[in-house]
């Protein structure tokens, strides 16, 4: 188990030395949130380390976990997830927050003798398309709406296991 004196080395040790002045320590069940003051421009507000593996998540400006810490004891602790949609008892409000989280996909297009790779948000038709077939896979860096999917779980709109995002595998 991770103290907050270990912790508080963990998070300075996230950031590049000198970058960061870590704040007071605020206990979370299954992790310190410390926030944090930035020397010159950054986009992180704070630092949660893991209470079991040390594991420290860097939070982002706006982010639902900089504005509600309390998020990570309810399994957020990444930013980028693999979210697994399981069961959907309202598909509009489904609909309208897996839309919400700007899930990007790759079109490819072949013209002058190249091939082309251009990203975009899914369309709101592609989301319910999605959700037709259960279960479906969301993925991306939904850190910023981590809100929308706790308010989804909670009003029981869908359900959904929540995985950090590993990249292509």
């Amino acid at each position: 188990m991770i103290d907050e004196a270990e912790a508080r080395e963990l998070g300075e040790g996230a950031f590049d030395d000198g970058e960061v002045v870590l704040g007071e320590a605020r206990e979370l069940n299954d992790g310190w949130f410390f926030p944090c003051v930035t020397k010159g421009f950054t986009l992180h507000t704070g630092v949660i380390v893991n209470k079991e593996t040390g594991r420290p998540l860097r939070l982002m400006v706006h982010s639902s976990l900089h504005n509600d810490p309390a998020l990570y004891d309810r399994g957020y602790h990444f930013n980028d997830y693999d979210l697994v949609v399981l069961t959907v008892e309202n598909a509009d409000e489904a609909v309208r927050v897996l839309h919400t989280l700007h899930e990007v996909t790759t079109d490819k297009y072949y013209k002058n003798d190249r091939v082309y790779r251009v990203g975009r948000a899914l369309t709101e038709e592609e989301v319910r398309e999605r959700l037709s077939h259960l279960p479906c896979i969301f993925s991306g860096h939904f850190a910023l709406h981590l809100d929308l999917l706790e308010q989804a779980r909670e009003a029981g709109w869908f359900s959904f296991k929540a995985f950090e995002y590993r990249g292509k595998t």
